[in-house]
């Protein structure tokens, strides 16, 4: 789902748990998601922190199905999404409980749902409030590190051997350092990202870090989807795209290279994509906000030279909502999907 993370839980005891819910031009997405498997309530309701990429959809979500309990960090933002975010749940009736170490979600004989960080009140980098949350369903552990960094991977004395992590901070270095990548030694490492995104996640020194303890490596740029599946013996996780996909995901990623993009960038000010395609071929650009599909001037179609190369410059309304949105390049077969940030 993009560059944003959202988790649907299904837990054994037909409650359901919902971790974030990628930019809010991905609710849609996750709404009919939701839709298709028939859930109608949402148990438990986690906004990691507040990100964008990860609370973007919630508000959406919220407005649109009924609400057990909501967990976010203490961790505040200016933005305006995390504010609107805010009036939805108070015009709801609902109340956000504290999501930190020691909070513990559920407690049956079999099945545990606990959060294992923030172990501390402040920090300076707002990716270290992510709430961290441990599932543990008879033999089967399950890590959902939000975008944690290594200074929160490092606070965490909960035993972390799991088969399964979502790992943090779309597979940047930032995160999954090498101790607490050992100590987890999963069998499966997801990570969430967006096909051709322009911080150039996942690194690879993190996927092979994750490959040297024998873990299979899952992403969402390559293979979709990802589902897994616990009988609380063995675990099995795939992704919906089959390997004929995978090989399609790749040769868009390569036939669509970013250039430059110009971001962050503040409301009412120009911005150009630059990037190198396949020579002589038309390309069209969608830049989409929260309100919908750009409609500024200069965003046609355009051919890129016989060198592949193809430029855009838009500017940005002064009216746009600070946040993080898709700005999405096509030639009628391949696409890439690329993050602007806007701010004040």
């Amino acid at each position: 789902m993009g560059q944003g993370d959202s988790i649907l839980i299904q837990l054994p005891n037909k409650e359901t748990m919902l971790i974030d819910a990628g930019e809010a031009y991905e609710a849609d997405n996750v709404i009919n998601y939701l839709n298709n498997l028939g859930i109608k309530k949402i148990d438990y309701v986690v906004g990691t922190h507040p990100h964008t990429d990860h609370i973007g959809g919630l508000e959406e979500v919220i407005n649109t199905f009924d609400i057990g309990s909501i967990y976010m960090p203490r961790a505040s933002s200016t933005s305006k999404t995390y504010e609107d975010l805010l009036t939805t749940i108070s015009n709801k009736g609902l109340k956000i409980k504290t999501a930190k170490s020691g909070v513990v979600v559920l407690d049956d004989d079999n099945l545990k749902l606990e959060f294992i960080a923030p172990n501390s009140d402040s920090y300076s980098e707002l990716n270290n409030y992510s709430a961290v949350l441990k599932l543990t369903y008879l033999d089967n552990t399950f890590l959902f590190m939000g975008d944690a960094e290594t200074l929160s991977e490092n606070e965490i004395t909960s035993n972390v051997d799991a088969d399964v992590i979502k790992v943090g901070h779309h597979g940047s270095d930032s995160s999954s350092g090498i101790e607490f990548v050992k100590k987890v030694s999963p069998e499966y490492a997801i990570i969430m990202v967006g096909e051709g995104n322009s911080y150039n996640h996942p690194y690879q020194s993190i996927i092979d870090r994750y490959e040297s303890v024998g873990a299979k490596v899952l992403r969402t740029d390559l293979d979709g989807n990802i589902v897994c599946d616990s009988d609380g013996v063995d675990v099995t996780c795939k992704g919906d795209k089959d390997s004929s996909s995978n090989s399609s995901s790749s040769a868009a990623a390569s036939n669509i290279n970013l250039v430059s993009l110009t971001s962050p960038i503040s409301r009412g000010s120009d911005v150009t994509v630059s990037i190198k395609g396949l020579p002589n071929t038309t390309y069209d650009i969608d830049v989409i906000y929260s309100s919908g599909e750009s409609k500024a001037s200069g965003l046609e179609d355009k051919t890129s030279d016989s060198e592949g190369n193809v430029s855009w410059t838009f500017k940005v309304s002064s009216n746009v909502k600070p946040g993080t949105y898709e700005v999405k390049i096509s030639d009628g077969e391949d696409s890439a999907s690329y993050s602007l940030e806007v701010t004040d």
